[in-house]
């Protein structure tokens, strides 16, 4: 396969987490195209390298690759490209994918980075089981799939640097104010996820300063699939690209999957979603079409099409890993305060100053809520935005 390059990449603005368009302007912070696009009446376009994804879907042809051989000369670019290879790793299928590939192709992964609330694990504040697949159970990934890889990967792979980030370290009043939130990603949907997107890997801050060029590798999630007239698209939702960089290492942030510098994954990717709906007929797929802000029974079946997306695309993720669900149940999350989420209970029990964290958190989301229009929140949810996405982009089948 020959692939599309990102022409002028190492030259021109990296774009991690895309932009906003109102009309033709360009806006880099969601917040700020949300109260724009209320203002006007008009809603916010995101953009993430779409002419880069509509070349490669024009180019692209048919040719027996592997999604295992495309992994691993997503890997081997990544490799050549920096002194320092970090994979940021949760355990779930899309950094489990990656940690596979570069070990199973003996690609030198330098460090494995966890961003988990440590302090709290051994406090008694949940109990660990396999039953419960709530997201209120998403703290039993730590001790039975996190804990276990950790530590086959210590005595198996004992060059392969294992650092954690306990973000709960700074969970503090002060921490919450104005500049969290309109001068980082805004796709914060949670006081926790804000806390993990900015606790940085120490080793990754360190070696940045010594001159080293340093990879920070996210595998973040799926793109979204679709059919119509039996022709394959696919799109990408912003909430999935809400890495926020290292400050002391801004052009270090990778996405495995989406990226310019390979777009031929995520095509790919489809390719395989699209010959397995056919010959499987799965119609979870159909309504991954239509979906936009306003579809919401989208996420309805959400947990059945990434099930099915692990199943297509991900050859090394076993379904007997247990996996909290994502807190997508609507009547959960609209009775629970603002910024919270179903994994923050052991936070309340934890943390004696959480529920004055939690009033500043509403107190700055309250200060916001009336510039931005009802449309661009899911309904119920009092602080949560939906997301955008690309365009679609259709896959030529050459």
């Amino acid at each position: 396969m020959v692939f599309v390059k990102w022409s002028g990449s190492e030259d021109k603005m990296i774009h991690h987490n895309g932009y906003y368009k109102i009309g033709d302007e360009i806006i880099n912070n969601k917040f700020y195209a949300l109260i724009k696009g209320s203002k006007m009446n008009i809603d916010p376009e995101w953009w993430f390298y779409d002419e880069v994804y509509d070349k490669a879907c024009d180019n692209f042809r048919s040719y027996d690759i592997s999604l295992k051989e495309i992994y691993r000369q997503r890997a081997q670019q990544l490799r050549d490209k920096y002194d320092y290879l970090i994979l940021n790793y949760s355990g779930g299928s899309d950094s489990h994918n990656v940690l596979c590939t570069f070990l199973e192709f003996n690609i030198k992964l330098d460090m494995v980075y966890i961003q988990w609330p440590m302090s709290l694990m051994d406090k008694g504040l949940y109990t660990p089981n396999v039953h419960d697949t709530s997201n209120f159970n998403y703290h039993s990934e730590w001790d039975f799939v996190l804990k276990k890889d950790l530590e086959w990967l210590s005595k198996k792979y004992p060059e392969i640097k294992i650092e954690i980030g306990d973000w709960v370290e700074n969970v503090k009043e002060s921490y919450y104010d104005d500049d969290l939130l309109l001068n980082n990603v805004t796709n914060l949907p949670s006081i926790s996820r804000a806390q993990k997107q900015n606790t940085f890997s120490k080793t990754e801050t360190k070696l940045s300063n010594m001159g080293l060029k340093v990879g920070s590798v996210y595998g973040v999630d799926k793109p979204v699939f679709g059919m119509k007239n039996n022709k394959a698209y696919f799109k990408l939702p912003d909430s999935t690209c809400m890495a926020q960089p290292n400050p002391d290492n801004p052009n270090g942030l990778e996405y495995f999957y989406f990226t310019p510098d390979m777009p031929e994954i995520l095509i790919v990717q489809a390719y395989n979603l699209f010959e397995y709906h056919k010959k499987s007929n799965d119609k979870s797929f159909v309504r991954g079409f239509v979906f936009n802000h306003k579809d919401f029974g989208w996420y309805s079946d959400f947990h059945d099409r990434a099930e099915t997306h692990k199943l297509v695309c991900y050859p090394y993720w076993t379904f007997d890993r247990f996996q909290a669900d994502k807190p997508w149940v609507y009547t959960t999350l609209g009775n629970l305060p603002m910024g919270v989420r179903s994994w923050d209970n052991i936070l309340y029990k934890g943390l004696t100053n959480f529920s004055r964290v939690q009033k500043k958190w509403e107190y700055i989301w309250k200060s916001y809520m009336p510039l931005i229009d009802e449309r661009f929140f899911f309904p119920n949810i009092k602080d949560t935005i939906s997301p955008i996405f690309t365009k679609w982009h259709q896959i030529k089948f050459n």
